[in-house]
């Protein structure tokens, strides 16, 4: 874990203590509804999610960016929490598994990259399409004036390797959270997972939780 680990903390360290992954992103917050009996919550009750929306490079005004989701959900009991990672991906069996760059908030199809197995057995990934309006254009600032203007919208699918996604729920963000770079939630999708449901394959969710591990000890080397 520590040689997986220490390559990501150097990185971070050069970003001048930014994240490793998307290091400029943008908090949002709003509501989360599930549905079916494959989740960890309670089937078509809103809870309330953070979401962090984010450019996995920062690249230039214009320039395709790999774009990210991080949800974070509340769970029972109460003070933890399921951090769901989606990054802007392809939409076949073979390219849902890669992260992918989109031009811009409004063409960006979201993974979760790895399956869930809930309960030991049923696999899925989870996938969240934009419904609605969205931005065209992939910066932070687009993005913040969208919200502002009206609820962003998710829908929230699940689908197995072999079949099509099913419509499973849906994310509506209301209100930026005003917040430096810095300051914003982290997030560690193998660490804060329900425990119905398990990344898979286990040996790629070590080497995640390693990456993320070495991310943060390099922000925390540039901490004054």
């Amino acid at each position: 874990m520590v040689l997986v680990g220490e390559p990501f903390r150097v990185a971070a360290v050069l970003r001048g203590g930014a994240r490793v992954f998307h290091p400029r992103g943008l908090v949002a917050t709003g509501h989360i509804e599930l549905h079916g009996r494959w989740w960890p919550l309670e089937s078509g009750t809103p809870t309330p999610v953070m979401a962090r929306l984010s450019g996995g490079v920062g690249t230039p005004t214009g320039v395709p960016d790999v774009l990210g989701l991080a949800l974070k959900i509340p769970l029972d009991p109460v003070g933890t929490e399921w951090d769901l990672l989606l990054a802007s991906s392809g939409t076949s069996a073979v390219t849902r598994i890669l992260p992918l760059p989109a031009r811009g908030w409004n063409s960006a199809r979201y993974s979760s990259l790895m399956p869930y197995s809930s309960n030991g057995a049923d696999t899925r990934w989870v996938l969240a399409v934009p419904i609605g309006t969205h931005p065209a254009s992939p910066t932070r600032d687009a993005l913040r004036d969208a919200i502002r203007g009206v609820p962003l919208r998710f829908r929230i699918e699940l689908v197995s390797l072999t079949g099509s996604p099913v419509p499973a729920g849906q994310v509506t963000l209301t209100q930026v959270q005003e917040l430096p770079d810095d300051e914003h939630p982290t997030f560690d999708p193998v660490l804060n997972c329900p425990p119905q449901l398990v990344l898979r394959p286990g040996w790629l969710a070590a080497v995640r939780v390693g990456a993320y591990r070495g991310s943060r000890r390099g922000r925390a080397d540039r901490s004054p």
